[in-house]
């Protein structure tokens, strides 16, 4: 069959790879220049707009944990080379406190002062494990329809950790945090909060240049979709330069905000399900100031840093580690820490467009799986599984098996 991928991120890519193995004819249409979505790897799809800089370095998807199973199962099949990567992580607030992970605590700190270091880690990964064991066992049909914040009830700094870890992963503003739906957010603190990463050499848009090695389909960048008209057998999408095509069938691998906008057609169903979802617009900084750590006396990042200003939490990842690179520089990935970024320390900077998770928008979620494929549409997105990579791969793989 002939079928249109709309988006050429994770999930598009991975169903397009998927689909052209199983021997359809696959056009990708992306309206970025570039391949990739999420995944924003500094001199692979994407080059400095700051500064020089010649180290592959990541601006978007960093690591992976080693519960990701469709992921590692498709790096094997692509011959991708995976690395461990220990994580440490460190909370700081502005009155000069601090609580950090053992890792980091072994590289910054001796005698008593490591010592009470890891007496408050402790304490924190104490109420951390609680909560694991009491929602371990929560039935799926307790947590739907449902914030987090309602199990996240206190005002303590357990609960804002695992909430700065909800704001890492999905990229979201922690005041949005409150809101997410727990039907998400609880199985991914709950499947990913106590596992060891791994990390892809060369940079993980080093992936999608070995799908794009075996597809034989096309792809079409740059491009704008005017039109997406459904009949009973066919699929016509227009562009903005007047050019038409004809598939058998269409996936929707964008965010979720974007399908009411493409379908000309959408029907009543469709709208209930897909208006709801709103655009999460955010931006991450590439830079190499390490003026935040020095006035906590920290001579080494971690990987999962969060800072607390008066613009609210932000977050640090240390790059060395996470992208294998050797260098008396030591380079970050920054998330609402403008405040405290000098200008001349900035490499690049990068928007992002995700979805806007809230209970609201995550309602009829499950009705777009079990519906998918209605109308020779088809949807594909981490939205779809854990809103994580894992989730963009699970759904490309649940997409090529409906359409065979």
């Amino acid at each position: 069959m002939k079928i249109a991928i709309i988006g050429g991120g994770a999930s598009g890519m991975v169903t397009a790879y998927l689909l052209d193995k199983q021997g359809h004819h696959v056009t990708i249409f992306e309206k970025k220049p570039i391949l990739g979505g999420h995944i924003r790897t500094l001199n692979k799809n994407i080059k400095p707009n700051q500064s020089d800089c010649e180290q592959i370095l990541e601006g978007g998807v960093l690591e992976f944990p080693l519960n990701f199973h469709n992921f590692l199962k498709l790096m094997q099949e692509l011959e991708v080379e995976l690395e461990p990567v220990h994580i440490g992580s460190g909370l700081f607030l502005p009155d000069g406190h601090h609580i950090l992970s053992s890792v980091m605590i072994q590289k910054n700190f001796t005698g008593i002062q490591h010592l009470i270091a890891s007496l408050r880690l402790n304490t924190l990964y104490a109420g951390a494990a609680g909560l694991w064991l009491k929602t371990h066992f929560t039935p799926t049909q307790q947590l739907q329809n449902q914030p987090i914040s309602k199990f996240l009830t206190r005002q303590c700094i357990r609960n804002d950790w695992l909430k700065l870890l909800m704001m890492y992963s999905y990229s979201m503003a922690f005041e949005l945090i409150d809101n997410f739906p727990a039907e998400m957010g609880i199985l991914t603190l709950r499947d990913y909060i106590f596992v060891n990463w791994v990390r892809v050499k060369r940079g993980v848009y080093s992936y999608i240049e070995k799908i794009l090695e075996r597809f034989r389909g096309e792809i079409f960048l740059n491009v704008e979709i005017v039109e997406i008209f459904r009949q009973a057998n066919d699929v016509r999408i227009a562009l903005s330069d007047g050019v038409k095509y004809l598939f058998d069938k269409v996936v929707f691998a964008t965010p979720p905000d974007q399908v009411i906008k493409l379908l000309s057609d959408p029907n009543n169903e469709e709208i209930k399900r897909f208006s709801g979802w709103q655009k999460n617009q955010v931006k991450t900084i590439i830079h190499t100031d390490t003026s935040m750590y020095a006035r906590h006396g920290i001579k080494e990042p971690a990987e999962f840093d969060f800072f607390k200003t008066n613009k609210g939490w932000g977050y640090n990842a240390y790059l060395n580690r996470l992208c294998g690179v050797s260098s008396s520089l030591q380079y970050s990935l920054a998330f609402n820490l403008d405040n405290l970024i000098a200008q001349n320390k900035i490499l690049h900077i990068q928007e992002h467009h995700t979805p806007l998770y809230t209970v609201e928008s995550f309602r009829y979620r499950n009705e777009i799986i079990m519906t998918n494929g209605e109308n020779n549409t088809y949807h594909a997105g981490a939205y779809l599984g854990d809103g994580l990579h894992e989730g963009a791969i699970t759904s490309a793989i649940r997409v090529a098996q409906l359409i065979g």
